[in-house]
């Protein structure tokens, strides 16, 4: 069993080099927005007054969860959705680290070291058991070309793989434009509770303006002349 993370970040993953995709370069926001829909899904936390609060403090065993549930709890006073989405992920890498220590527990994942001018460590991180993506990416092709019913989970991942721009990498580059008219489709259909879906509907807004903005800016300072 995986979380919406832990499966974004497996499909984000390069199978053989074991490094984050190209294309990828938003995945903080959406690793952001999979745990804190996840934890609104589990009723740890939830919007009161449009802030979002920890509601229950029951723990998940899930070290990244209570990473996140710390740092909304440890907030001078309540902030809403979009404060969350712009300042978790510059604590991505410690939250990133603990998915993919998660994932190489789990056996999917393999930890190996090199050598970078023949002096520094680098840690990437292969796959050591391909069949859990495969099983991932067989349920998200029912779900999209076969009609299956998705739980919320699978609803949620395949929304934050459309705004986190890795449709093409999940579905093929000729599939892109069918697959995110129907997970557009999939996401007006879905049912939640009104104030979980409230909630997820804040997140993923405020996820979709941080990746639009980020992808935005990657374009403008690749365009830019280098100094001279």
């Amino acid at each position: 069993m995986f979380t919406i993370a832990e499966a974004l970040v497996l499909l984000a993953t390069d199978k053989e080099k074991g490094t984050q995709v190209s294309g990828a370069d938003s995945i903080e926001y959406g690793i952001t927005g999979a745990i804190l829909s996840e934890l609104t899904l589990m009723e740890r936390v939830e919007l009161q007054e449009d802030k979002m609060v920890v509601v229950d403090r029951t723990p998940t065993e899930i070290p990244y969860f209570e990473t996140v549930l710390d740092e909304v709890e440890k907030a001078k006073k309540p902030q809403q959705v979009d404060y969350w989405v712009d300042r978790l992920p510059f604590k991505m890498h410690n939250i990133k680290k603990e998915i993919i220590q998660s994932l190489v527990e789990k056996r999917v994942l393999k930890e190996e070291s090199k050598k970078f001018l023949f002096v520094f460590n680098w840690k990437h991180h292969p796959e050591a058991d391909g069949r859990a993506e495969e099983e991932i990416r067989n349920r998200l092709q029912r779900i999209v070309f076969e009609d299956e019913t998705p739980d919320p989970l699978a609803g949620i991942l395949l929304n934050l793989i459309k705004i986190c721009n890795l449709t093409a990498e999940v579905f093929g580059e000729d599939k892109k434009e069918t697959v995110e008219k129907r997970i557009e489709k999939i996401a007006a259909e879905s049912e939640y509770d009104v104030a979980i879906s409230k909630s997820i509907e804040e997140m993923e807004a405020a996820i979709m303006i941080a990746t639009t903005t980020a992808i935005s800016m990657t374009v403008i300072n690749s365009a830019m002349p280098p100094n001279n």
